[in-house]
């Protein structure tokens, strides 16, 4: 799913395995594509990421803090580590330091990793 830019907890991932798992411990291809639209239903990504960011833009510049937004990635949700974090900076091609346009993180983000 999360290859496919959907981004479900652990507790969605557990509860459809539970819903959709055959006898043999796998899930159909057809439950899957079932999991997808059910998933499809509650989630927007970007609508969440913008609306988290919005709300620690003091300024209503459309920015944010590189140190706050470290702060967020690191202590909020599914928390990530500093090397996530420093990692995900280097590879958005973000500063550590100064301001960071959040649209443009999310954006980054967002976009799926070519696989090949």
């Amino acid at each position: 799913m999360r290859s496919l830019s959907y981004s479900p907890t652990k507790e969605e991932v557990t509860k459809y395995f539970k819903k959709h798992v055959g006898s043999d411990g796998r899930i159909e291809f057809s439950s899957f594509l079932d999991i997808l639209h059910d998933h499809s239903k509650v989630e927007n990504c970007e609508k969440e990421l913008l609306a988290g960011f919005k709300a620690q833009d003091m300024n209503k510049q459309g920015t944010v803090s590189a140190a706050e937004m470290k702060h967020i990635l690191m202590t909020t949700g599914e928390k990530l580590s500093r090397n996530e974090v420093d990692a995900l900076f280097q590879e958005a091609g973000l500063q550590s330091s100064g301001q960071i346009p959040y649209k443009t993180f999310v954006d980054t983000i967002l976009t799926p990793s070519p696989d090949y």
